[in-house]
């Protein structure tokens, strides 16, 4: 047993978190799940299941013309949808994704970690392999896809051992992703995006040149959408705790346009590149999020 595992299971406190994660994680993918019939994740190929005898609205390039040539009937080949999927989560590290404000119930890391986790139930259920990257200005903490139902063990727990904190190394991190990743899969990436933008679509189109499929999940918190302040207000960083005194309500509009602006760049960036992009606050329910993430599937 790794080391790491066996303080968790050790420390009262670890425990405890890890239990109310998987607790959240479980509520969250029942809700999704509720009512639905088939898997959400699908994988790339298709795997020859049987013929059947052709009839009026097949279409015509599924025609067997070989056994045609043989019984000069018309028969057409039926397929079953591979779902062997990988589902890696990519979750942001960066301090910022430590902040939570007064309305939402986590902080935006703990938002990710239960929707990195919900997914990974869904995908463990269907017998898909699910795995993690945590983006760290430390580096990136990897736990390979794996496809066993006591996986989901592993992936909970390098969530609940997970501490944000440090600068921003959202695009240094996708890139060290893209690199290690040898097949192809279905990569999903929590964050706040709070990095450039620039270094940020070119990682993202790096790992989506190995043909991979990407879905982005912005996830910012209420206040940093709204910028209810007023008054004299003292923000310090959670990347290096750099302060900063300002009148708060004199600079929400300026600041709302920005946060605006990144949004709409993210989003015109990413869907011309071919990139699914979501962006969600943290106070919104979180099966609601999952069920708009994957709806395209």
């Amino acid at each position: 047993m790794p080391e790491n595992r066996s303080k968790s299971i050790l420390d009262p406190l670890v425990l405890a978190r890890l239990q109310n994660l998987e607790l959240r994680a479980r509520t969250v993918a029942e809700g999704f799940i509720s009512g639905l019939h088939q898997s959400p994740f699908r994988g790339y190929s298709l795997e020859f299941a049987e013929h059947r005898e052709y009839s009026p609205g097949d279409e015509i390039r599924h025609i067997d013309w070989k056994v045609y040539g043989r019984t000069d009937r018309f028969f057409v080949k039926q397929f079953e949808q591979e779902s062997n999927l990988r589902v890696n989560l990519l979750v942001d590290l960066s301090g910022s994704m430590n902040f939570r404000g007064g309305r939402a119930p986590l902080s935006k890391f703990d938002t990710a970690a239960v929707l990195a986790a919900g997914l990974a139930i869904l995908g463990l259920r269907q017998n898909d392999s699910a795995g993690l990257a945590l983006l760290g200005e430390s580096g990136v903490r990897s736990v390979p896809p794996r496809s066993s139902r006591s996986h989901l063990n592993v992936i909970l727990d390098a969530l609940v051992s997970a501490s944000p904190g440090g600068g921003t190394a959202l695009s240094r991190g996708l890139e060290t992703v893209a690199l290690s990743a040898r097949k192809r899969g279905l990569f999903i990436l929590f964050s706040d995006l709070l990095d450039d933008p620039g270094s940020v679509l070119r990682s993202l189109k790096f790992l989506q040149f190995k043909r991979n499929e990407i879905k982005v999940v912005q996830l910012l918190d209420p206040d940093e959408l709204d910028f209810p302040f007023s008054g004299s207000v003292e923000f310090t960083s959670l990347e290096d705790g750099a302060k900063l005194v300002l009148d708060a309500g004199s600079y929400r509009e300026d600041y709302r346009k920005a946060v605006r602006r990144l949004i709409e760049r993210y989003r015109a960036a990413l869907r011309d590149a071919g990139i699914e992009y979501y962006c969600h606050s943290t106070d919104e329910p979180p099966d609601a999020v999952l069920r708009s993430v994957l709806r395209s599937r």
